[in-house]
C-alpha cells in the first residue's frame, strides 16, 4: 500500500511536468511565429501575388546600421516590409527573388510586380538610403500601388 502512495505522487508529478513541459513549448512556438511570421509571410504573400512593395533585410543582433536605416525609411515614409534574415524562409524568399548572390546587410529590395527593380545593399549612411530612396522615386512607386 505504501508503494503505490509514492508511484500516485510520481505519476501527479510527472503529469504535470508533461503539461508544464507543453505549456512552454506552446508558448516558445507562438513567440517566434510572431516575432519572425508576420512580415515574413506577408513578403511571401507579395510575391505570390506579384506586388510591388519594398523589402527590408536585416539582423538587429549582427547589424550595427540596420537601425539607422530603419529610422530613415520611417522619417522619409516609406512603407516597407522588415524581413529578419534569421527567418527560416529566407533562402527561399531570395531564390523567389531572383537573387543568387550573397545580400550585405542592411539592404532595401524594391520589387515591381514581383520582379525585382532596384536594390541598395551594405547600406552605412542616411544619406545613402535617402538618396537611393529619391533617386529610384520609391515613395511614388509605392504609392501608385496603394
Amino acid at each position: 500500500m505504501y508503494k503505490n502512495a509514492e508511484v500516485e505522487e510520481l505519476k501527479k508529478k510527472v503529469i504535470l511536468c508533461i503539461i508544464v513541459f507543453i505549456f512552454v513549448i506552446t508558448i516558445g512556438l507562438l513567440f517566434i511565429f510572431n516575432r519572425f511570421g508576420s512580415d515574413v509571410d506577408a513578403v511571401s504573400r507579395a510575391l505570390q501575388r506579384k506586388e510591388t512593395f519594398v523589402v527590408f533585410f536585416t539582423d538587429d543582433n549582427n547589424c550595427d546600421s540596420c537601425s539607422l536605416v530603419k529610422e530613415e525609411l520611417n522619417a522619409l515614409g516609406v512603407s516597407y516590409y522588415n524581413f529578419d534574415v534569421k527567418a527560416s524562409s529566407y533562402q527561399s524568399v531570395l531564390k523567389r527573388m531572383k537573387v543568387d548572390y550573397e545580400v550585405r546587410l542592411p539592404a532595401i529590395y524594391v520589387l515591381i510586380d514581383g520582379e525585382v527593380s532596384f536594390n541598395i545593399t551594405n547600406i552605412e549612411t542616411r544619406k545613402m538610403v535617402r538618396d537611393f530612396i529619391q533617386n529610384n522615386n520609391v515613395i511614388s512607386l509605392i504609392g501608385q500601388e496603394s
